[in-house]
């Protein structure tokens, strides 16, 4: 266990950078999605609760409302059966008095009930009947045809042996409607006299419908009631193979079941002042739909937004891990090759960025290490370059010099002066060219070996060599690398005297002008070819004579003092090539061997 613990750490800590990010974000992902789904479920779920207490609610207050319609009834017949009139009339009928009077009676009746019908018939009331010793006297008699006389006398007789109480008969709810009778009575010596019974025919579809729609505007609503336990009326969009089950499937006061294929809604409840229940049910297809609906949109929100997000975030990966890549690249190539300045083809010179420090730090440190190198080890390789030459041929210095000597004492003995001068030169070029324990030049100490150097070569080609000077007295002890000026005479003098057979003028003009000292080689037939240093340095012309020693001055100018000083190859015009040295020109200026 603890091994592959390790090894999936070293995995993961041995990934890719892009790798890591990628991991991060699908984890940062995969939080945000459960934790929106999560939220959006509880959300959901709270809503429905709340939902649910609402619809509750709502049907409960259709379940009062019924309760009210049906007390409403109550005290009607209430007033029905005290009203003096009604009495008065009911009495006149049992006492069989004369014709006239028991009409009269009759249309007092009909008049009486008709007005209870009108003021009640708000509560859902199909008619008003009322049964005495004479017949029966109806408020809308066309609607109470409608019923079997017998249902009318069952509910009579019911209602006589209730004490004159109110008696409701839901019996026959699913095919009728529902009935309230009533006995009206008198005390006739210590005894109770029927005078009359007041039957009402409730119209159940109505009821329920009207008590419904004042809180919920559903035709759809179905309501089932029973009496304790047995149920006595349902809506007639209710399968009766369900209705038993119904009750089963509603484990709490309210929640949702299916019915019918169908979902609903269902709350059950009690109906005040009497000893029904009920079970409401509100189509719950539309809402389920609704909610779903919902759900689904907050997962294509979710899984859109999660999509945006990886694909933004696979930008900013590739944009953080190309400038890495990047880095890398500089360092593989700086590894390769110190030398050359890394360059992957974005400047990051104006980043602040993280990742821009980075690359200008390193950029600074590469070019920092460059410097060192050249400075440390550049440097001394051509500082002991510009000495090859003459070491080449030195196998021993002290015999060459004993040698020259006694070249010279013989040269002296039979009166030659040119080969003695010559001779003198020579061994004066080779003391300073073989000098390692001086470490300081200055202009004067050149001149001397360039004077030195033009003497051997004047007695070589005598009058095809001219030779002028002009040099600032302020800069005589100005300091400069050591074999600066010399060379680029010899230069002048070789390639001056192979392109032309005529007498070759060599002028040195040395001027100071602000900070900056100037010592120029002029020679007359020969030209430069343009930007030859450039092409030296980049390899695009074979160096051949003294190329390579051109190239040596420049850079040891340019490593001594800095880029802005070395060595400017320029033509004066068509006759004249100029070699210019270009060295600070401070009072103090000191420099070493180079």
């Amino acid at each position: 266990m603890l091994r592959s613990k390790k090894s999936f750490i070293s995995k993961i800590t041995n990934s890719q950078l892009s790798t890591k990010i990628v991991c991060i974000i699908l984890i940062v992902v995969f939080l945000m999605i459960s934790a929106s789904v999560s939220g959006i479920l509880l959300v959901l779920n709270s809503s429905n609760k709340l939902l649910y207490q609402a619809l509750a609610g709502s049907l409960t207050y259709s379940s009062q409302d019924i309760s009210k319609k049906l007390s409403n009834i109550e005290s009607m017949t209430s007033a029905v059966v005290s009203n003096s009139n009604i009495r008065k009339n009911l009495i006149t009928l049992a006492e069989e008095d004369p014709d006239i009077r028991i009409k009269n009676a009759e249309n007092s009746l009909n008049t009486l009930i008709a007005d209870y019908y009108q003021t009640y018939k708000d509560n859902n009331i199909s008619y008003i009947n009322l049964y005495h010793a004479q017949g029966a006297t109806q408020s809308y008699e066309a609607r109470s045809s409608q019923v079997p006389d017998a249902v009318h006398q069952n509910v009579v007789k019911a209602a006589n042996n209730n004490s004159g109480y109110p008696y409701w008969v839901t019996d026959y709810c699913n095919s009728y409607g529902l009935f309230l009778g009533r006995e009206c009575r008198r005390v006739d010596q210590m005894n109770f006299q029927t005078l009359g019974t007041v039957v009402v025919g409730v119209d159940m579809d109505r009821l329920v419908r009207s008590s419904t729609n004042s809180v919920l505007h559903s035709d759809e609503t179905q309501y089932i009631l029973f009496d304790t336990d047995t149920e006595f009326y349902h809506s007639e969009s209710l399968d009766s193979d369900e209705i038993n089950t119904i009750g089963k499937k509603l484990k709490t006061d309210y929640g949702v079941i299916s019915v019918n294929a169908g979902k609903y809604f269902a709350v059950k409840g009690s109906i005040g002042n009497t000893s029904w229940n009920y079970i409401c049910l509100v189509p719950y297809g539309h809402i389920s739909a609704t909610l779903n609906f919902t759900k689904l949109m907050a997962l294509v929100v979710i899984l859109v937004s999660v999509l945006i997000s990886l694909l933004l975030s696979r930008m900013l990966i590739r944009s953080v891990t190309s400038d890495f890549s990047r880095l890398i690249q500089k360092m593989k190539a700086f590894g390769r090759d110190e030398s050359t300045p890394p360059d992957t083809g974005y400047d990051y010179s104006g980043r602040t960025d993280e990742v821009g420090v980075l690359h200008n730090q390193f950029d600074h440190m590469a070019l920092k290490i460059q410097n060192l190198i050249q400075e440390n080890y550049v440097n001394e390789i051509l500082s002991k370059d510009a000495r090859l030459k003459a070491l080449e041929n030195q196998i021993n210095p002290h015999f060459l010099y004993n040698t020259l000597e006694a070249v010279n004492w013989r040269a002296k003995a039979i009166g030659e002066k040119d080969i003695s001068s010559m001779v003198e030169s020579l061994g004066t070029l080779m003391r300073e060219t073989l000098n390692t324990k001086d470490k300081t030049f200055t202009v004067r100490r050149e001149l001397e070996i360039v004077k030195s150097y033009l003497t051997i070569q004047q007695i070589r080609f005598e009058d095809r060599l001219e030779y002028t000077k002009q040099i600032d007295d302020s800069i005589m002890d100005i300091s400069l690398p050591h074999l600066t000026i010399q060379p680029l005479v010899e230069n002048a003098i070789n390639y001056a005297m192979e392109e032309s057979t005529e007498v070759c003028h060599i002028q040195i003009e040395g001027t100071r002008s602000g900070d900056y000292v100037y010592i120029d080689v002029v020679n007359n037939d020969s030209q430069f070819e343009q930007d030859l240093l450039r092409k030296l340095d980049q390899g695009l012309v074979t160096p051949h004579g003294f190329g390579i020693g051109l190239l040596n001055i420049h850079k040891r100018i340019q490593l001594t003092y800095g880029s802005e000083y070395g060595l400017h190859l320029f033509n004066k015009d068509d006759e004249h090539a100029v070699a210019r040295i270009i060295i600070p020109g401070g009072e103090h200026v000191k420099t070493t061997d180079c």
